[in-house]
């Protein structure tokens, strides 16, 4: 990273930082832009180069995990269900979310109580919800579909690999929102890898008694 790009990422953590701190001591609504960037000792200009709202300081990594989710399902090896490679995205993700245990259950106590921010949090999972679609897609017709009907594998056309792609990706997105909300509910306390693994399972074997 050469020295700009490290400026860049310091203006950025400290904007973060200086953001939750006001909005966990005062309220987010009661927080303005100005107040943010005296804390942060960055001109309001300078602000809207690396955030386009006050509701974006409280997701600063979304873009980031987003992106990070999508190429690890691209690298998805064609024979490898989808499921198994949710299970590994999924320890891979609760590795680093159990790291910040603390800052994200107070952050999600902030997007609780705001309506604003529960509204933004939509829109992200939305977000996660299409780039899944897609990558599952994308998995599906590199693989033939990689659909199986006792033992043999079923070719489908484009509409088929879309619908299956897209039913998909709004289980895990629900997999992914339930799972979180029973961490948050339980002050972090599960371990959050061993908890994603049985939310998966409980998506691939739910509806069968």
């Amino acid at each position: 990273m050469s020295v700009r790009d490290h400026k860049k990422a310091a203006t950025r953590r400290a904007l973060v930082d200086a953001a939750l701190a006001r909005f966990h001591a005062q309220g987010f609504d009661a927080t303005t832009l100005d107040d943010i960037c005296a804390d942060a000792g960055v001109a309001r200009r300078t602000f809207f180069r690396y955030f386009g709202s006050k509701e974006e300081l409280v997701f600063p990594h979304r873009a980031d995990r987003l992106s990070r989710f999508t190429e690890l399902l691209d690298g998805t090896p064609a024979d490898e269900s989808p499921l198994l490679c949710l299970h590994v995205i999924a320890q891979i993700f609760a590795k680093e979310y159990s790291q910040h245990r603390r800052q994200l259950i107070a952050r999600q106590r902030l997007i609780d109580a705001v309506p604003a921010l529960r509204a933004r949090e939509r829109e992200i999972d939305e977000d996660w919800e299409q780039a899944m679609a897609k990558a599952f897609h994308r998995y599906f017709a590199s693989a033939g579909d990689g659909m199986k009907s006792a033992s043999r594998r079923v070719k489908a056309d484009g509409a088929r690999i879309d619908l299956r792609a897209r039913v998909l990706a709004g289980g895990a997105i629900g997999v992914i929102r339930a799972t979180m909300r029973y961490w948050f509910d339980h002050n972090g306390r599960p371990d959050l890898a061993e908890l994603g693994a049985r939310a998966i399972d409980h998506l691939e074997s739910g509806f069968i008694r």
